[in-house]
């Protein structure tokens, strides 16, 4: 009896232990991981999913987006077409928004040219030319005077040591950038220095030398008292008229004539006129709202497939749980389904327009020929359609200008007050103690101005030149002192204006507001005598007011609002004489979608902050799993130790099993015979 009871035991449990233990652990941690594992799995793949379907959200927005870029640009509902009548003596290069529509009759009498002058000749490129400056300015020769342009920048040249050369003074002359092109010609073993200046009757040059320690940039004066340089070409004007008006350029590309256009004239013809029409292109607007229908359909119908509520390739319903898609469709729709904020008139809704929505949620532009189809209203109110889709700026006094505007900008109207108006700084010099016609020669006219803080090199007066009266004094001084090179870098500039009834010269800045200063840093030992000592003049001061009725930030004449207003982000440009005005501001559809769709767009964005919180969620799964990892591993080494307990009471077990067989064979009663 005790050797069949032991037996089955044996069995039972199979002959030294018999049991797979480790496929039966695996299987045991399998079954404890099994449900985590999959939940993780499940939530994994949604965030995966949601991520993709942000991207292509981000994809669908971005493109809707382009589309809204001409709709929201005012020169796309301003846009203008030309035709010429003959494009061998003229070409339109380019054609402004703003060019007035009409028909215009060109006759070209003479084109522009440049002045040419050549110097010397010189041995070789490097031979040397002296050391010192080159003045170069540019007005009008008429019988050996010149009469200098002071609207025309010069410029004062450096040679020294570095660059004395021929090839040095040709490369410091082009790169001083002042339209001059210099040039050296090489002819039977010597080379002379060609300039050929700008196009223009008054873009004849003027070249002063002083020298240096190394003599011989004098070779290069063209002036009333020296002229070493031999005139090859005289510059001259292009004549044309333009119904029937006489008009000179001094240039042969054209901007100012017909406005908005600019053209380029090749030929003159004393009998073939030119005919250009200017019209409205309406095409562009046209085109630009069909696109911007047809991508809102394509933008709605993606959002509509990634937020459905069935779950299929290619992306369907991966953001059927996530708000944001939603929210961002019920934004735009708002935005078209509502009024547009300051826009005037009865055309403030794409409704107004003949856009209307369906009932699929899509938008269509109607077109059934009443009086208030799309047709209708592009015909009839195209201003209106304008300012319904761009922003728009208005104001009741022509000396405020609103020219910016931002993102944070609101609709609406503003009152704004001038209680201070921006002004230039200012140098008066005293009465000139000397009389016209004012000789230079032997003087000491030098001196050294600074404009708006920043100081110039010395400059002085010609030597040797005759000054008829104060207004070709102010002329030079004006032209001396806008080509130094430390001004112009600058961009620091400065009028200069006589005025006879006190006999003495002004110098003002160009520039308005609290920076704006002149003042004369030093003068030479005869510059008293012109009206001019050392010191400072009047300082500008910068515009000031008010928005309604709260203080603005006045810089040189620009106003802007408060931080926080309403207004915040509009510039005013205030004009001379400013008071007060009442200014409007409307951002039309095209720049309020624009500026929804950017807050979820920009780097920033909802967009991206969401995909930055997903990714986040991303992380923790996988954090998770580690931690369901390390306790699959802590559950498996529990098992595999239970195991091993259960090996040891099954070898146990066998020992006494092996124990009985031997002691019923060892007993008296049971023993063998």
């Amino acid at each position: 009896m005790a050797n069949e009871i032991t037996s089955n035991i044996i069995s039972q449990l199979g002959g030294g232990s018999g049991i797979d233990t480790r496929s039966l652990v695996n299987q045991l941690v399998e079954l404890e991981r099994a449900p985590q594992e999959q939940r993780l799995d499940r939530r994994e793949q949604r965030l995966d999913a949601q991520i993709s379907g942000l991207g292509m959200l981000r994809q669908a927005v971005d493109e809707f987006e382009g589309s809204l870029e001409a709709l929201a640009n005012p020169d796309t509902f301003n846009a203008k077409s030309a035709s010429i009548s003959d494009t061998t003596l003229m070409a339109v290069n380019s054609l402004e928004p703003d060019a007035v529509p009409g028909n215009y009759r060109v006759k070209i009498d003479q084109v522009a040219q440049s002045q040419s002058l050549s110097s010397g000749a010189y041995a070789s490129l490097d031979s040397e030319v002296g050391t010192g400056s080159l003045t170069l300015r540019f007005g009008d020769w008429v019988s050996g005077a010149f009469t200098v342009d002071a609207e025309a920048q010069g410029a004062t040249i450096e040679i020294d040591d570095s660059n004395n050369s021929l090839r040095g003074l040709r490369d410091a002359i082009n790169d001083a950038g002042t339209g001059v092109q210099a040039s050296i010609v090489g002819n039977e073993g010597s080379y002379q220095l060609l300039l050929t200046g700008p196009t223009g009757a008054e873009r004849e040059l003027e070249i002063t030398a002083t020298e240096g320690a190394v003599a011989g940039l004098a070779n290069f004066n063209y002036n009333e008292t020296q002229q070493n340089l031999t005139q090859q070409q005289e510059g001259k004007d292009a004549i044309l008229r333009v119904n029937g008006l006489q008009v000179t350029r001094t240039t042969n590309t054209i901007d100012d004539v017909i406005d908005g256009m600019e053209f380029d004239i090749f030929n003159s013809s004393t009998t073939e006129e030119i005919s250009i029409n200017v019209k409205e292109d309406r095409s562009q607007s046209e085109q630009a709202i069909r696109d911007f229908v047809e991508s809102y359909n394509a933008f709605y119908e993606e959002v509509q497939f990634l937020t459905s509520n069935s779950e299929g390739e290619d992306g369907q319903g991966s953001l059927r749980n996530d708000t944001l898609a939603d929210n961002l469709l019920q934004n735009i729709r708002s935005t078209l389904g509502s009024q547009v904020a300051g826009v005037e008139g009865g055309f403030s809704a794409l409704s107004t327009i003949g856009i209307r929505t369906k009932l699929d949620g899509t938008l269509q532009i109607v077109e059934d020929g009443s009086k208030t189809d799309f047709q209708a209203a592009m015909s009839n109110h195209f201003e209106a359609v304008k300012n319904l889709f761009v922003p728009d700026t208005r104001s009741s006094s022509s000396k405020v200008n609103v020219i910016d505007y931002s993102a944070k900008s609101q609709a609406g109207e503003y009152d704004v007050n001038i209680t201070q108006e921006a002004t230039k700084g200012v140098y008066q010099a005293s009465p000139i103690t000397v009389a016209f016609p004012l000789d230079t020669t032997g003087k000491d006219y030098s001196f050294t101005i600074a404009v708006d803080g920043r100081e110039s090199a010395q400059i002085s007066l010609p030597d040797g030149k005759t000054y008829s009266n104060g207004d070709e004094l102010a002329a030079d001084f004006q032209t001396l002192i806008n080509s130094d090179a430390s001004l112009k870098e600058g961009f620091a500039e400065v009028s200069v204006v006589y005025d006879s009834g006190t006999n003495s010269l002004s110098f003002e800045s160009d520039r308005y507001g609290a920076s704006s200063t002149v003042e004369f840093v030093s003068v030479g030992a005869d510059t008293a005598e012109l009206g001019v000592t050392a010191g400072a003049g009047t300082g500008g001061q910068n515009v000031a007011g008010t928005i309604d009725g709260r203080e603005a930030f006045g810089f040189g004449n620009i106003l802007r609002p408060a931080l926080g207003d309403p207004a915040e982000g509009l510039a005013m440009e205030v004009l001379p004489g400013a008071t007060s005005a009442t200014i409007g501001f409307s951002r039309g559809v095209g720049s309020t979608l624009m500026g929804s769709l950017d807050t979820y767009l920009r780097s920033s964005g909802l967009i991206a902050e969401r995909e930055s919180n997903l990714k986040d969620d991303l992380s923790e799964v996988a954090e998770d799993r580690e931690d369901l990892d390390r306790r699959s591993e802590s559950f498996r080494a529990i098992q595999e130790a239970r195991f091993r307990s259960m090996e040891q009471i099954v070898r146990s077990l066998n020992s006494t099993g092996d124990f009985l067989e031997g002691l019923n064979d060892r007993l008296p009663f049971t023993a063998g015979e």
